[in-house]
């Protein structure tokens, strides 16, 4: 079976890269014949390593430009279906793992969360980064309009797959079709493998530095507990660096002397942070699945993440495997973090074995029963 897996890039290396690159994987390990349709070409070298796995074989690529593009991610997201739609013919199944709205209907949408939630649905429009200001809500404009046109036509027969109960929520309510949840492929055997001796009471927050991240509440925190240890640890580039410099600069201005901030950390060394913790703190908000916190999980932290998204109501099942807050309050995720501390021992156990739900084991027996439906 020839197999045409759409992803306008996968040089991100984000999550929704990671979720391509396993399904490419396991097509081939199945024995179809798998080829990319991008609109750049990709770095394999680089996105292999970021990712962490290797193919046996790199597909053949169809890119419709044969140079990288530094903006309007969104809108090549968009262009990734007209390039598809050339492809389409002689092949068995057609894949969308990049989730948006493509001017090419497939047979299969990985969509990890519907873009249009943000403008309909009131309560999420804070946590959108395209209206917030007058320049993202005019860039965003075009894309929504074609979104809203397209958006029937495109997943009208796709089966479509999604990555939590939050998000087949969103999908419920703006398209009007039911979801598949496949929980998006976590690498957690090398996490697990962390002793779990020797932890101190400390906390530690990964995220790339970014403004919708809330990398600098992490430093309010640390202040309301200044017996813990806090370690602030993510990848700083491009616009990124303005931001990371704020964070250093609100903990000299005030006087934090237990965070310690890690910018572009080796992960060897995010590895023995990590076995040196026993909570992990998510400050981003409304987040659609988080495979941070259960990559925490699984390294023996409990997690405290916002009483929103995935993170919340799949990830640690409304409570029952970490804790919450309602509010960007450092005061109130201080507290949630004194509670973690002192139920660290019993919890433990119960929380690795949770992050084992999101295995990469358990994608590919969930997905791959989805592609033996079109042999």
């Amino acid at each position: 079976m020839r197999v045409l897996v759409c992803h306008h890039t996968l040089n991100t290396a984000g999550g929704g890269e990671r979720v391509a690159l396993h399904v490419i994987k396991l097509a081939q390990d199945m024995g179809f014949d798998v080829e990319l349709a991008t609109t750049e070409p990709t770095d394999w070298d680089h996105v292999q390593r970021v990712i962490g796995i290797r193919l046996s074989k790199i597909p053949r690529e169809h890119s419709l430009f044969p140079f990288k593009l530094r903006a309007f991610g969104i809108y090549q997201r968009f262009l990734t279906g007209v390039h598809a739609s050339r492809l389409r013919k002689g092949f068995d199944l057609t894949i969308n793992t990049h989730g948006d709205v493509m001017a090419l209907p497939t047979d299969v949408t990985y969509l990890h969360f519907p873009t249009l939630a943000y403008w309909r649905r009131g309560e999420l429009r804070p946590y959108s980064k395209y209206l917030k200001s007058l320049f993202w809500f005019i860039y965003f404009q075009p894309y929504r309009l074609m979104e809203e046109r397209l958006i029937d036509w495109c997943f009208g027969n796709s089966l479509i797959l999604t990555n939590s109960e939050f998000s087949r929520e969103a999908i419920r309510e703006i398209l009007g079709r039911d979801a598949l949840v496949i929980y998006p492929p976590v690498e957690v055997n090398e996490y697990l493998k962390l002793p779990l001796k020797g932890r101190r009471d400390a906390v530690v927050y990964i995220a790339r530095f970014s403004e919708e991240k809330n990398n600098h509440m992490l430093v309010h925190i640390a202040k309301e507990l200044p017996d813990v240890d806090f370690y602030l640890i993510g990848s700083v580039r491009g616009k990124g660096v303005e931001y990371y410099n704020y964070c250093c600069r609100l903990k000299e201005r005030l006087g934090v002397r237990n965070l310690k901030i890690m910018p572009n950390l080796p992960h060897e060394d995010k590895l023995k942070v990590l076995s040196m913790c026993k909570v992990y703190v998510h400050l981003m908000q409304a987040e659609h699945f988080g495979i941070a916190p259960v990559e925490a999980m699984a390294a023996g932290l409990i997690p405290i993440v916002h009483m929103s998204g995935g993170a919340w109501s799949d990830v640690v099942a409304c409570g029952k495997f970490g804790f919450g807050y309602s509010r960007l309050d450092p005061k109130e995720i201080a507290d949630s973090i004194e509670k973690a501390l002192s139920s660290w021992s019993s919890m433990v156990g119960n929380v690795r074995e949770r992050s084992m739900e999101f295995s990469v084991e358990k994608f590919r027996v969930r997905f791959g029963k989805v592609l033996e439906e079109f042999v």
